[in-house]
């Protein structure tokens, strides 16, 4: 017997767990189900209101319509307007609300209830309050000792309003009838919470499981997308966040010539180094069939960002499945500071990746993207170390009619390229830069989908560059010692097509 009862003991704390789990991980779906519950219980109490009255009619000669009867009507009213509030705005309305609406509701239909087995029926036995104090915890979903606290308070309001109204052995039989009714109320609470708990646990398992990609086992692409909108639909303007953008480089020969099966273990160590590098909050999924999406929120700092994005490569040119030849992945990273939307936060470290596509393999491209400081003016992007005099030209000439935008980087000029592209109308770029910048500016620019339309006029100091950037696609080629009058009918001609 005794160790029946530490099974039940054991027994009642890992049901108590699994309710206090149900709670933490559940609350948004329990504010919907008691914001439904709140409508229907309008619904069914406004339909009671006419057909119980006509059927009491009917069965007890001495039955009346009392002021109790009128409360409840006027408080249906002013909860219709609410639940047509609600309708629209539930994903809204937070917990605490949620609790309060509900609350008030409850507590004013119960004192209606109150006043009519008391103060109306003073000669009669109470049934209204001790049947929705029973009712009370099969709709509503709270925690236990709420349920407690406010059946109790209900129980003392009745008790006060017993005693003072009806006779003695009518307010004995009451107190009885109350008493049992809490008791019920109690037990069928706890009921009704084990097997909630337990559906709606399961319930969130099972999104897990089919959220979840079966190879790799970080998020499929529509639980991805769906957490990153759920994230921005929550976030404050202010809050910073990060995404990463992961390509495996040369992904397609890995499954032609080592079959597809090597190509699933590669997926599959990528998805486990990204769990494993990545905070236990960030959002982790494969958006393709070989592309990987990290989103990082509250992430702030660019040096953490880059150290993660080589931790990963490094850790991947570690893998081997016996042909000695390492495997790496392109990334493109971005911080955002400028709360801009996650279809444009996507786009932008997108844009990252493609500059790393065009470096070369094993790349990684980070970007910190500021607020956006310009929506109407147009722009005139400047790509230039500052050796000639190109940006004092452009200020010169068109200062008037655009902004100009400098860059002293290529990649500084094509982090402006991809947040501002919608408002640039010319890039001028000096080709001179070091260690093949302008030459991937060109290449990006020429081809990358949404970009090319942009006017490209390259400015050459040598022969060689000058060749070069034909080659490439530039719209336009000027050597540093262009007279000022051809360099500025250049731009306007650009600028016009």
């Amino acid at each position: 017997m005794l160790k029946s009862f530490f099974r039940f003991t054991e027994k009642s704390k890992v049901e108590n767990q699994q309710i206090r789990t149900y709670f933490n991980e559940c609350m948004d779906p329990i504010n919907r189900s008691n914001l439904f519950m709140l409508r229907k219980v309008c619904m069914y109490t406004s339909l009671s209101l006419v057909f119980l009255p006509i059927l009491a009619s009917f069965i007890m000669e001495d039955y009346r319509i009392t002021f109790a009867h009128l409360m409840i009507v006027a408080l249906l009213c002013v909860y219709f307007f609410i639940n047509l509030y609600i309708r629209k705005h539930e994903w809204d309305i937070s917990t605490h609300v949620t609790g309060v609406t509900c609350g008030i509701f409850y507590f004013t239909l119960c004192f209606s209830f109150i006043l009519m087995d008391t103060v109306a029926f003073p000669n009669s036995q109470c049934i209204w309050t001790p049947m929705i104090i029973v009712v009370f915890p099969m709709v509503y979903i709270d925690r236990m000792y709420k349920y407690g606290i406010e059946e109790l308070i209900v129980i003392i309001a009745f008790i006060i309003l017993s005693y003072t109204q009806k006779s003695e052995i009518h307010f004995s039989r009451d107190m009885y009838t109350i008493l049992a009714a809490y008791v019920l109320s109690m037990l069928s609470a706890q009921i009704v919470l084990e097997m909630r708990s337990r559906e709606g646990l399961a319930m969130i398992e099972l999104k897990k499981i089919s959220s979840l990609d079966k190879l790799t086992h970080v998020l499929n692409k529509g639980a991805l997308l769906q957490k990153i909108d759920d994230f921005y639909f929550k976030k404050d303007a202010d809050v910073v966040c990060a995404m990463c953008v992961i390509d495996l480089d040369d992904f397609k020969q890995v499954n032609d010539n080592l079959g597809h099966s090597t190509g699933d273990l590669l997926l599959e160590r990528v998805g486990q180094l990204l769990i494993d590098g990545f905070r236990s909050y960030d959002i982790i999924g494969r958006y393709g069939g070989d592309e990987f999406v990290v989103f990082m929120p509250n992430m702030t700092d660019i040096t953490i960002l880059q150290m993660r994005c080589r931790t990963l490569q490094m850790f991947l040119t570690d893998f081997s499945v016996g042909n000695g030849k390492p495997f790496s992945v392109s990334i493109g990273a971005i911080i955002d500071e400028g709360n801009h939307s996650s279809e444009d936060v996507f786009r932008m470290a997108d844009d990252a990746l493609y500059k790393s596509k065009i470096r070369g393999k094993n790349c990684c491209t980070t970007w910190v993207i500021e607020k956006n400081k310009y929506s109407n003016k147009p722009l005139l992007l400047l790509i230039s170390n500052g050796k000639t005099d190109g940006a004092a030209e452009l200020y010169r000439n068109e200062n008037d009619r655009f902004e100009i935008l400098s860059a002293f980087t290529a990649d500084d000029g094509l982090r402006y390229i991809s947040q501002y592209h919608s408002l640039i109308r010319l890039i001028v770029l000096e080709t001179y830069l070091e260690n093949r910048e302008s030459e991937i500016v060109i290449n990006y620019v020429k081809t990358r989908e949404g970009f090319n339309r942009l006017p490209i006029l390259a400015v050459a100091d040598t022969e060689e560059n000058s060749y070069m950037a034909k080659d490439l696609g530039a719209d336009e080629v000027l050597m540093t010692d262009t007279p000022k009058e051809v360099y500025r009918d250049i731009i306007g001609n650009l600028i016009g097509m």
